[in-house]
This record gives C-alpha cells, structure tokens and sequence, in this order.
C-alpha cells in the first residue's frame, strides 16, 4: 500500500477523519541554547532499539518539547507539560 502523505501532527493523540495512525509518541527538539539548528520530531513512544555499540558520543540530543502559557493559550494547555504527537498518512 503506498502512501502519498505523511504528516506530523503535534499535540494530538489521535489522527483526524480520513488518516491513518503511523505511531503516537512525545514530541522533542534541540535544546534552545544548542548552536545547531533544530526541528520539532515525533519521537515514537515505542522505538525500535539499534542493538551493538555503548559508547556515548554526546551527538545531537531531543528534548522534550513543554507547554508555556503565554506562548500558547492555557487552557487548553497546560504550563510545563510535555507535548505528545501523532504521525499519520493519507493515500
């Protein structure tokens, strides 16, 4: 089955009418004060695991993305809670 589109949909447990779900997970980016740019990912609540390797070489690190009242509208959100996301596709 081939998919035409794929689309992140942050703060969203659900997919809307006419999608279908990919994954849910926790929304994350970069830390602020990084100098690399970043990028808002849904991170899937349940990843594969890549087995082999231990060393930490302290690349490229997500953090949870949080809810700021002021920024956003509370309510509906809350201040300091983490955002979910959900991938989903259409054909």
């Amino acid at each position: 089955r081939k998919r035409s589109v794929v689309q992140m949909f942050p703060a969203r447990k659900t997919c809307y009418a006419g999608w279908r779900l990919e994954y849910h997970g926790n929304l994350m980016a970069g830390e602020y004060s990084q100098k690399a740019g970043s990028t808002y990912t849904c991170v899937d609540s349940h990843p594969d695991t890549v087995h082999g390797g231990h060393a930490n070489k302290n690349g490229y690190l997500f953090y949870p993305v949080e809810a700021r009242c002021g920024t956003l509208k509370c309510p509906p959100y809350v201040e300091g809670r983490e955002f979910v996301c959900v991938v989903c596709s259409k054909e």
